[in-house]
């Protein structure tokens, strides 16, 4: 008997590889497979208007089918309407006791930062502040003069910010276009009116930045993107280093960043002890997963964005319990066919246990 699995995402692409490839490699497995948004839903009838994986064209084919008893969540939120629309359907189909979410995702990064904070790994994790108002932002860089805001729910780089305070001159720093947009503010409170509207639009959190720059003034972090094998059990499926523009803030692919293999980065950079690094670093690696699981919800796969500073220290910077998946693409071709079958393999594990002893989760 054929069990369903549904690929949801907000404006679903029938040419995206990452979802041909599950389709291609989903052939042996005993899953009818779908493609839909949230929108596409009828709760009344619990149907949906979406496209079905037709196993002889290798193609998407428009098709009416009930909703999926398992669902693999790649839909991302914005502010838009249609988002908030989307997201209440969401939570809806995650209240259903009949239906099981491959991994039910993360909170934002400030309840994340709340726990994590009094975990076992609270040392990895840097002080972070949330943002109540202008004043209290002001009040940070003074104290503080070199400090990151960012959006409690961004991702991606956006809305990340880089504030310098200087002989009470005002320098703020951010991403546009691949390039760096940057705007002084001759006064504290000429820089107050531009917070203001700042945080009239999103809520921030702050945190002192942590120095990691190359000799050519670029940021670099580690990027390991964790996830689930056939038997439920987490591993670690591609490392890499990303390298940041020179003089840039963030790191992120899509703001210009680049890809190094760990092994080409260690031959650019001999001078750091990678041995002691590593064995730290997979120390951490082991135990994150599992402890996000026990503070939050049950998870497929996670993104991990390490940084690691001048001094030789480690700090989590960032969690995404919905990564890209381009790490694999640029750097580990060969691992293409497994990346594309995890889904299905840990839909299959699923599968085998009783829906009713599944833990769910909420966000």
């Amino acid at each position: 008997m054929n069990y369903s699995l549904g690929i949801m995402t907000l404006n679903p692409d029938l040419s995206n590889p990452y979802f041909k490839g599950i389709g291609k490699q989903s052939l042996p497995f005993n899953n009818d497979l779908y493609l839909f948004s949230p929108h596409d839903i009828s709760p009344v009838n619990e149907t949906v208007e979406g496209f079905a994986f037709d196993r002889e064209s290798g193609n998407w084919k428009k098709e009416i089918f009930d909703i999926p008893s398992f669902i693999y969540d790649r839909t991302y939120y914005d502010k838009s309407l249609q988002s908030r629309q989307a997201k209440a359907v969401v939570q809806w189909l995650k209240n259903q006791p009949h239906i099981r979410f491959l991994g039910y995702g993360l909170p934002n990064k400030w309840l994340m930062y709340e726990k994590l904070t009094s975990s076992p790994l609270s040392s990895y994790i840097p002080e972070t502040f949330l943002i109540k108002n202008h004043s209290h932002l002001l009040n940070l860089l003074i104290k503080y003069k070199d400090i990151i805001i960012k959006p409690v729910d961004g991702a991606n780089g956006f809305a990340v910010y880089h504030l310098i305070l200087s002989n009470n001159e005002v320098t703020v720093r951010t991403t546009k276009n691949y390039e760096i947009a940057e705007q002084s503010f001759p006064s504290k409170a000429i820089f107050m009116k531009w917070a203001e509207r700042m945080l009239e639009q999103h809520t921030f959190i702050a945190q002192e930045r942590i120095h990691n720059r190359t000799e050519l003034d670029t940021p670099f972090d580690i990027r390991i993107l964790l996830n689930k094998d056939q038997f439920g059990e987490w591993r670690e499926f591609q490392r890499a280093i990303r390298e940041g523009t020179r003089g840039g803030i963030v790191t992120n692919i899509s703001r210009g960043g680049t890809y190094y293999s760990q092994e080409e980065w260690e031959s650019i950079h001999p001078e750091a002890d990678w041995t002691f690094i590593g064995t730290e670093l997979n120390a951490m690696l082991i135990e994150l997963p599992d402890l996000l699981e026990d503070y939050f919800s049950p998870l497929f796969e996670l993104g991990v964005d390490v940084l690691l500073a001048q001094d030789g220290s480690l700090w989590i910077l960032d969690i995404n319990s919905k990564p890209g998946h381009k790490i694999v693409d640029t750097l580990g071709i060969e691992k293409l066919d497994s990346l594309h079958q995890s889904p299905l393999e840990y839909c299959e594990h699923l599968y085998s246990i009783s829906l009713p002893s599944l833990r769910r989760g909420d966000f």
